[in-house]
């Protein structure tokens, strides 16, 4: 019988997300972080935890990943910090910012705009500073309600050249693994106005494609890797509820 499937889920959800995605065939867990909006590094302690649990119930040797998002970022730094004992067959993942998402560079961007409308409201005495305020306020919870907590120390992390990108875009990976990563390339508005605008390159609305793939520029030991890669056209949020046939594809490979 073949390895049972784990899949991670990205910041903001839960193990939920993933249940509409049917694997024929295939024993499938869905592991929900204790906090959504964690440090990845402390997310790691939970992934190695359910592994074992999972490999425990079920009589193997080996699991295999599929992460979505910050979900990848996790089980990669598990991967680094468990190199010779980390029991995965294979790690699929879909659309990781493996070198962060420009969008977040501007996290902070919604909080100042809140600040700066209420100090401009009590200097100047008048309501109109107010707007920034409510632009502020809807732009967090717009964020919020895709599942990304802005300023949370999940957010923080994928920021591009954050602290620990940069330690983890060092760190080598173990070769005995199969890497396939799914790449979201998609036209659909306003995520192609994203990918224009602000990535200036393809993308899914919140990770450009250059971030999405794994190269020497996040894996020192890149070119000893059994890498491969798919794609698919749909908005970051949506991929783990509507990305069921490269999921399987990708299994399947």
């Amino acid at each position: 019988m073949e390895n049972p499937v784990l899949f991670v889920h990205g910041i903001g959800a839960t193990g939920n997300i993933w249940k509409k995605v049917a694997i024929p065939g295939r024993i499938s867990y869905f592991l929900s972080f204790s906090n959504r909006f964690a440090h990845p590094q402390n997310q790691v302690p939970e992934l190695k935890s359910e592994i074992d649990r999972v490999l425990r119930i079920e009589g193997k040797d080996k699991v295999i990943l599929v992460c979505h998002s910050m979900g990848g970022l996790v089980a990669r730094r598990y991967l680094a910090d468990n190199f010779t004992s980390h029991r995965v067959e294979k790690l699929i993942l879909l659309s990781a910012p493996n070198q962060g998402s420009i969008a977040l560079s501007f996290n902070w961007f919604p909080m100042e705009l809140i600040a700066v409308g209420l100090l401009g409201s009590w200097l100047a005495s008048r309501i109109w500073p107010l707007m920034l305020t409510l632009i502020g306020l809807a732009w967090e919870a717009v964020a919020y309600l895709r599942g990304v907590l802005l300023l949370s120390p999940a957010g923080w992390s994928m920021q591009p050249n954050s602290k620990f990108l940069k330690e983890l875009n060092t760190q080598k990976l173990p070769t005995d693994i199969k890497y396939i990563a799914i790449l979201s390339d998609t036209n659909g508005l306003p995520h192609r106005l994203v990918n224009l605008f602000l990535f200036r390159e393809g993308g899914d609305g919140a990770v450009p494609i250059s971030s999405q793939r794994l190269s020497l520029k996040s894996v020192p030991n890149f070119s000893g890797l059994n890498y491969s890669e798919l794609k698919v056209d749909l908005p970051h949020f949506a991929i783990p509820r509507r990305a069921e046939e490269a999921v399987l594809r990708a299994l399947e490979s």
